[in-house]
Order: structure tokens, then C-alpha cells, then sequence
């Protein structure tokens, strides 16, 4: 266990996955822990002592915590199997996220990755259930009432991300149904995204609606989900917009051709005391000695370079390996290629033509292009779940 990216905490891997999970997991396990202890187990199971209730408690949220990671590894496997790259599973406030490099070649493909996630919270409810009754004869009420939450808990997961809308599984679902009828991708995935828009308003109203009835907590965290949701479709047509726009062109028509590049033994001194007074870029390819490019600078990066290191550090060590940069060739559409940007690029595509560095495709560029075609300019590109 370690510090991830951003503040996430690095769990380790799971099935070949790496897991990151977000510090606002620890409020759902306490919020998880302190409801069904206080209140849902006291309930169903009278009787026992509080340090009882809260150990069951515990024990049922990091079951939950377990379910949430069962729903994204399905998800995840399934893409992997279907052929798509997945950097790693994150688990955060509302869920989790598999974090898929491109998108699904087919609406059978979509269909069989969007599936997955809630298949599986609904094979956890039935399995709960069935150790429900099995246990119910010989086990304490306590457990038994821990392991019927257990189900209901997995069976509503799963049937609330079948609700259609991006960026929820059921608007994965109604954009593969979409695409199959239709034939156009992102034309399904507006749709799909205007229904989770829908979808959002309906449960921030739902939420009001119980926090006026006065069930306050329940109604605060539904309109808290109904905002994620809305935000997260809203952002989502927005990049469905752009991949329109893309539509159609090869990454060598967008690229800006023979950028400035960096050797990568340059050191960090050299490079700040000659080459960056006159450059404005953020951003620099790396070649090695034998033109070949290896990296990709990303100037915020000189900041971890320890005070007096600079003169012994090579732009090599700080610059972002090749493997980790989105690279493509200058026939490529141009969506498949952003559909790889990785935000350790700074969202920058290399360009590379029978090994040579051929150009550069920046955040700038796509906004301009999406201008251009006068369309509105969307948020980061960034992966689903």
C-alpha cells in the first residue's frame, strides 16, 4: 500500500490491475459501518451489545467495499478480454471506475462490458442470499442480518447502475442498444448522455423530495449522487461532441509537424540555463542519441528534481518514459488515437513514422479544431468506467 496518483491511496493489484483507491472511501466505509451498526442491525437483530453491533457493522462494510471491487474488476476483465488496454481500477466517494485506454470496437463489445458490473452485484446479491438462508438455521441473528444487507445492499447496486444514462451501466447499455440500431457511435453516446442528464435531475429531485419528508441523510446523498451523475453526463456529451468532430481525419492532418524535441542526457541544468529561457511550449518530446524518441518532458515535472540534483539528473529520469505516452502513427484516425491520451502525456500525442519523431498533437490543437468546426469545446478527454 502507498500514495497513488493524485491523493489516492495504491492498494496493490488485482487480477494483473492496479487498484487505487480514493481517501473518500474511507467516509463510505465509516458512513457504511456507523449506519448499519447504529441503526439497520439494531433493527432486524435486538439485543446484542453496542461493541457487537459495531464489529458486524465493520465486517458488513468492508464486504461492501468488496462488492464495489468484484463490479469493476468484471468490468475490467471483460475489456481486457474484448482487447481493450485497462490502466487500472479506482475506487472512490460514489463507486469506482475501471479506467479503459480506447473504446469498444462494437455494440456487442459495449454491450458485454457495460453487462458485466451489474451482472456481478447481482450474482453477489443472489450468493449473499442464498448463505442467508443456509446460515439462518444455525448462525447468530446478528450474522444472519448482516449477510440479508449484504444482499439488498448488492441487488440495489446493481439494478441502480442499470438505470439508463451515462455514465451509469445502463446508459452503456442504452448506447450499444443505440449504436447497433443506428450504426453511429457517437450520436449513441449523445443520446446516452442526455439520458443521464435526465437521469441526474430526476434523482436530485428525489433526494429533495425526501430531505422536505424528512429522511435528511438519505435525501442529501441521493442528490449528491443526482449531481454526480448530471456532471458526469454533461461532460461526457461534451466529449462525445469532440470525438465527432475527429471524425473522419488522420492524426497527420492535426499534427504539428517536426516539433522541438530535448536530448534526453540533457541535464536538468543544462536545460534550464540554456534551452527554456526562449521556449514557451509546456511540453517537450525526448530522442536519445540516436534520434529515436523515448519520452515525453513535462516541464511541471523539474519540480521534483531534489534541490541540488539538477546538474546530475538527465531529462531522461524526469521525462515520462515512451511506453507511458500516447503514441500514434500519422495514418491513425485521429480518434483512435486521443481515445489512448493518458494524463501523464499532459494529454500530448507523439507522432511517430517508422521510428522517427514526425509531430505533435496538443490539447491546443483538438481545441482549435473542435472551433474550428464550430462545435463547443469540451473538458479534458477523460476514461470511463
Amino acid at each position: 500500500m502507498g500514495e497513488g496518483a493524485e491523493g489516492t491511496i495504491r492498494l496493490g493489484r488485482l487480477a494483473g490491475f492496479p487498484v487505487e483507491m480514493s481517501w473518500s472511501v474511507l467516509v463510505i466505509v465509516w458512513l457504511v459501518t456507523w449506519g448499519t451498526s447504529s441503526s439497520v442491525l439494531p433493527q432486524t437483530a435486538p439485543g446484542y451489545a453496542v461493541g457487537e453491533y459495531w464489529l458486524a457493522g465493520l465486517a458488513a462494510a468492508l464486504l461492501f467495499f468488496a462488492s464495489l471491487v468484484a463490479h469493476e474488476v468484471a468490468h475490467a476483465l471483460t475489456a481486457r478480454r474484448a482487447g481493450l488496454e485497462v490502466t487500472g481500477l479506482t475506487l472512490w466517494l460514489f463507486g469506482g471506475v475501471a479506467m479503459l485506454r480506447g473504446e469498444p470496437r462494437s455494440p456487442q463489445e459495449d454491450l458485454r462490458i457495460a453487462v458485466a458490473g451489474p451482472l456481478t452485484s447481482l450474482g453477489l446479491a443472489l450468493g449473499f442470499g442464498a448463505v442467508t438462508v443456509l446460515v439462518e438455521p444455525v448462525g447468530t441473528p446478528l450474522v444472519v442480518a448482516a449477510l440479508a444487507w449484504l444482499s439488498l445492499v448488492n441487488l440495489m447496486l446493481g439494478v441502480f447502475n442499470l438505470l439508463p444514462g451515462a455514465p451509469l451501466d445502463g446508459g452503456r447499455v442504452l448506447r450499444a442498444v443505440l449504436w447497433r440500431r443506428r450504426g453511429d457511435r457517437a450520436a449513441a453516446t449523445i443520446a446516452a448522455a442526455r439520458a443521464g442528464r435526465r437521469t441526474g435531475g430526476v434523482l436530485i429531485g428525489l433526494g429533495l423530495l425526501e430531505v422536505l419528508l424528512g429522511a435528511v441523510l438519505g435525501g442529501v446523498w441521493m442528490s449528491l449522487i443526482g449531481w454526480f451523475v448530471l456532471a458526469a453526463a454533461t461532460q461526457e456529451e461534451s466529449a462525445a461532441r469532440t470525438t465527432a468532430a475527429l471524425e473522419g481525419l488522420r492524426v497527420g492532418e492535426v499534427m504539428t509537424a517536426a516539433p522541438t524535441s530535448l536530448p534526453d542526457d540533457l541535464t536538468v541544468r543544462e536545460l534550464v540555463d540554456v534551452r527554456l529561457p526562449w521556449r514557451a511550449h509546456s511540453a517537450y518530446p525526448t530522442v536519445g542519441t540516436d534520434g529515436h524518441p523515448t519520452g515525453l518532458l513535462v516541464l511541471e515535472r523539474l519540480a521534483t528534481v531534489p534541490p541540488g540534483a539538477e546538474a546530475s539528473t538527465t531529462v531522461r529520469e524526469v521525462a515520462t518514459p515512451l511506453a507511458a505516452v500516447a503514441v500514434a502513427a500519422p495514418e491513425e484516425p485521429l480518434t483512435d488515437a486521443v481515445g489512448r491520451l493518458d494524463p501523464r502525456g499532459d494529454g500530448r500525442l507523439l507522432v511517430v513514422d517508422h521510428g522517427r519523431l514526425a509531430g505533435i498533437v496538443t490539447p491546443g490543437d483538438l481545441t482549435r479544431l473542435v472551433r474550428l468546426r464550430g462545435l463547443p469545446v469540451p473538458p479534458s478527454p477523460v476514461s470511463r468506467g
